[in-house]
């Protein structure tokens, strides 16, 4: 399967809001936000998420799409100053899954973050979601078990992993 990875253009705010949507509904356990609330969400609110991640360097979101041009996957990053790159909200369409899709959308995030220079590439994921912390280790992320994005994760039982920018 043939993959790009594009940034999110301004006005892609309906492919951002369709995909999200889906990734809610397909895994509603992997993630913060409930489905419900996503799609209670104005179009004048996506066309502002859209545009807010659209440019600069406080936040992004990818899209991955297949050689149709269909979107197959999605994540979100957060700059953290000084130089932390926080990864949100990854998703992998089941037909597309294992099929390096996940590497590249996390190999965009830290290309992002290496432009204003992160040192790190920060995620949360569920303790029970072990097919997710096994893709996670596989890629070189290592468990942060002491430290404020360790406690946090716990809270909402998750693990904090991290994998160093070169």
């Amino acid at each position: 399967m043939a993959i790009s990875i594009k940034r999110i253009a301004p006005d892609d705010w309906d492919v951002l809001r369709d995909v999200r949507l889906r990734s809610l509904q397909d895994s509603p356990e992997a993630f913060g936000q409930r489905y419900d609330e996503a799609a209670a969400g104005s179009d004048d609110d996506w066309a502002a998420t859209a545009r807010a991640a659209a440019e600069g360097n406080r936040r992004i979101w990818f899209i991955a799409r297949d050689e149709n041009e269909a979107p197959v996957g999605v994540v979100q990053a957060r700059r953290r100053q000084p130089f932390d790159c926080l990864l949100f909200s990854m998703w992998v369409a089941p037909e597309a899954r294992r099929l390096g899709v996940g590497s590249a959308l996390v190999d965009a995030v830290q290309e992002w973050g290496e432009s204003w220079g992160a040192r790190r590439v920060v995620l949360w994921v569920l303790a029970a979601n072990e097919p997710a912390t096994r893709f996670y280790y596989q890629i070189g992320f290592t468990m942060l078990n002491d430290g404020p994005d360790a406690e946090s994760g716990r809270a909402y039982g998750a693990f904090a992993m991290q994998r160093r920018v070169a």
